[in-house]
């Protein structure tokens, strides 16, 4: 009778955790903030994060893994992502939880440490509003990152390049989303003319509830199924520079168990080069 009991806590455990995907609750990541195996990032501006933030989070902002010019948000070369990721302390032996305003920036980072191999990375759940909210450990205090050499070869088999968008996107077998909010969709922005012609618009605001968490699975499986958006189907995710991409590919990956996802880097900064934009 114990041994079925025990096998029950454990199934629901288990279910638990997956449906959390890599997402960490607050009050788990109170309890590690002083721990020395794992890291924090706070992937927002330096400006923000001089302002408050987390107690013992470094600063890495999200920016710096991306280049300039002359496209604003291509992802840098492996060894640039190495030297600036050594730079601010990464150790994928650790275990690294990310944060930053709703997620974007943290979900950006997540895509891309991925990539270079990390195994056991997370973003905080409501980010760093939740945690105030909760009357956390925040500080105005830097923490000062203790370099380390990161060695990694990008796996770019979830990346797109705008060529193989341009390949793909008229077939059957393929959705392509646009992350970024309704007015950069519909072109009403001044930032943007419009969307990629044949993308289905999904806001990642969408994802989170009123107070900022991430919806549960059953609520974001109907939106993505209203949508066409099946796991049966390649998803390529897209927005400004890759960073609202990056939140959904963390949620339908590791959340949602989609198993076919990918970020078309470049994003609406790279193809509105070449025009190719409805409204």
């Amino acid at each position: 009778m114990k041994r079925i009991s025990l096998l029950a806590v454990l199934f629901i455990y288990v279910m638990s955790m997956a449906a959390q995907g890599d997402f960490i609750t607050v009050k788990e990541l109170s309890g590690k903030i002083n721990n020395p195996k794992v890291l924090i990032f706070d992937t927002r501006k330096v400006s923000e994060y001089k302002q408050v933030h987390i107690r013992n989070a470094v600063n890495f902002p999200v920016e710096e893994i991306s280049t300039k010019t002359p496209i604003e948000g291509i992802l840098k070369s492996d060894a640039e992502l190495c030297k600036v990721m050594g730079t601010h302390g990464v150790d994928f032996n650790k275990e690294i939880i990310l944060y930053c305003n709703k997620g974007s920036n943290a979900g950006r980072m997540y895509w891309v440490m991925k990539m270079m191999g990390a195994q056991n990375v997370k973003i905080l759940d409501g980010n760093l509003d939740a945690w105030k909210a909760a009357r956390k450990p925040i500080t105005r205090m830097p923490k000062m990152a203790k370099k380390t050499t990161v060695t990694a070869k990008l796996d770019r088999s979830t990346m797109m390049l705008m060529s193989e968008v341009k390949t793909k996107k008229g077939n059957g077998n393929i959705v392509l989303v646009d992350a970024r909010k309704d007015e950069y969709f519909n072109g009403t922005d001044p930032k943007s003319k419009g969307h990629i012609e044949g993308a289905i618009s999904i806001n990642s605001d969408l994802m989170r509830d009123d107070k900022g968490m991430i919806k549960n699975a059953e609520e974001l499986n109907k939106l993505f199924a209203s949508k066409g958006v099946t796991k049966d189907k390649e998803v390529v995710l897209y927005c400004q520079t890759s960073t609202r991409a990056g939140l959904l590919y963390a949620i339908m990956t590791t959340k949602l168990g989609y198993t076919n996802v990918k970020v078309y880097d470049g994003s609406y900064n790279e193809w509105v080069v070449s025009n190719k934009v409805v409204t």
